[in-house]
């Protein structure tokens, strides 16, 4: 069987939205017939081990994840056609200067993605946000979208530019508001504390960290702007183009600050990375889609079913307490699927346990919030009403009649 490459869907007029998922593209596009592989977008809650790109191998029934690890199995165990064609041969130390560059674009060009796609209010909103609303099926665009940006940010979070998150920024000055108002503080409006406008109230939160900006992103430019990809390994050279390929969007995106640095002052490295794009995929803007691309459909069966249980563990994930406890099942639950695949023999399973658990702490729940439903609010007076006795007066114009019979005799 041919193997299956699942990965981020397109966007941005490129292969993937995912810069490993360019990367693992181009490498399986020049190493291997289209006959033996395939192409499936997808995302993470569909493969066993939760991450972008999956190499799914039916020869030996394995998941293998992440770039690097992908490239190091199609070396190790190479399809029928698989032909890497560096030219020439790798010394060793070009071999140990690709993987070095692949692991600091990994590390370093990341974080810089992540500012500039995901962790900026602007472009999330205006680009990023929208393209995963066409990538994914629906109603994965609910819950997925959100983790990931989430999961970006963190990656990001070391650099110390979180104020380009205006959603952040404002949530956290409407909790001071609040704090003040409740402290007791006189709330003054607006409108007559504001004085003339500043040059630092009127710029983007992008804009007043532009110098910062600019510097984090030369750190990393200035070393790989630096390096002579040609002469370096093919699986360096789709790193790069993975990496570069989203620093240099601007389709769409209002806050170009990355792409700007990298086009201006980089046009060597912007060069290399076009060239060798359409070296890959064909010389037309979208020569990836002659790829043996597949619907994630064709390879399911009943696809609309699992994309909602998607869609339940992505709520489940977001919900206190439980949901860490959820996610611990489900990543032990896929890796015995991983391990099973493999035909290594299980122990038995807790599936039934925890679901009986999670039964119970439902009905619980359930018990105890019908019962706080049924008591009195807190102070409010406690009626008690009692059924008067009846009694012939209540019987209306028969009552008075019988009545005055009683009181004759």
């Amino acid at each position: 069987m041919a193997l299956q490459l699942y990965v981020w869907g397109p966007a941005f007029g490129l292969p993937s939205i995912d810069a490993e998922c360019i990367a693992a593209i181009a490498y399986l596009a020049q190493t291997t017939n289209k006959a033996d592989y395939q192409l499936i977008q997808s995302s993470p809650s569909a493969v066993p081990t939760h991450h972008l790109p999956a190499l799914h191998d039916p020869s030996n029934r394995t998941w293998i994840s992440g770039y690097t690890s992908i490239l190091r199995h199609l070396q190790t165990h190479p399809p029928p056609s698989f032909h890497d064609a560096t030219f020439p041969p790798p010394t060793p130390t070009i071999q140990a200067d690709s993987k070095a560059y692949t692991t600091f674009l990994s590390a370093n060009a990341t974080p810089l993605i992540a500012l500039y796609l995901y962790v900026s209010s602007a472009n999330w909103a205006a680009s990023t946000r929208p393209a995963y609303s066409k990538i994914l099926p629906m109603p994965l665009p609910w819950t997925e979208p959100a983790q990931l940006r989430q999961t970006m940010s963190t990656r990001a979070e070391h650099l110390g530019m979180s104020s380009l998150d205006t959603d952040v920024e404002t949530e956290k000055e409407e909790q001071e508001a609040d704090a003040a108002r409740r402290a007791g503080w006189i709330s003054i409006p607006a409108s007559l504390t504001r004085g003339p406008s500043t040059v630092g109230e009127v710029m983007t939160p992008e804009e007043k960290r532009r110098i910062k900006l600019e510097g984090l992103a030369k750190d990393v430019l200035d070393v790989i702007g630096e390096v002579e990809w040609a002469k370096l390994t093919m699986g360096a050279r789709c790193a790069v183009l993975g990496w570069v390929s989203l620093m240099i969007v601007d389709e769409g995106v209002p806050r170009r600050w990355l792409a700007e640095v990298t086009r201006q002052k980089y046009t060597g490295l912007v060069e290399f990375v076009e060239d060798y794009g359409r070296e890959t995929f064909g010389p037309g803007p979208r020569g990836w889609e002659s790829l043996p691309w597949v619907d994630e459909g064709t390879e399911a069966h009943g696809l609309g079913l699992k994309l909602y249980q998607r869609l339940g563990h992505g709520v489940m994930y977001e919900v206190p307490w439980i949901g860490e406890v959820w996610r611990r099942w489900w990543a032990e639950k896929r890796r015995r699927q991983v391990l099973e695949y493999k035909g290594v023999k299980q122990g038995p399973s807790w599936d039934r346990l925890v679901f009986a658990g999670f039964g119970i702490t439902a009905l619980t729940m359930g018990a105890a919030i019908w019962y706080w439903q049924t008591l009195p609010r807190f102070g409010a007076l406690v009626q008690r009403w009692d059924q008067p006795a009846l009694a012939v007066g209540g019987l209306g114009a028969a009552g008075a009649f019988l009545s005055s019979m009683f009181d004759e005799l």
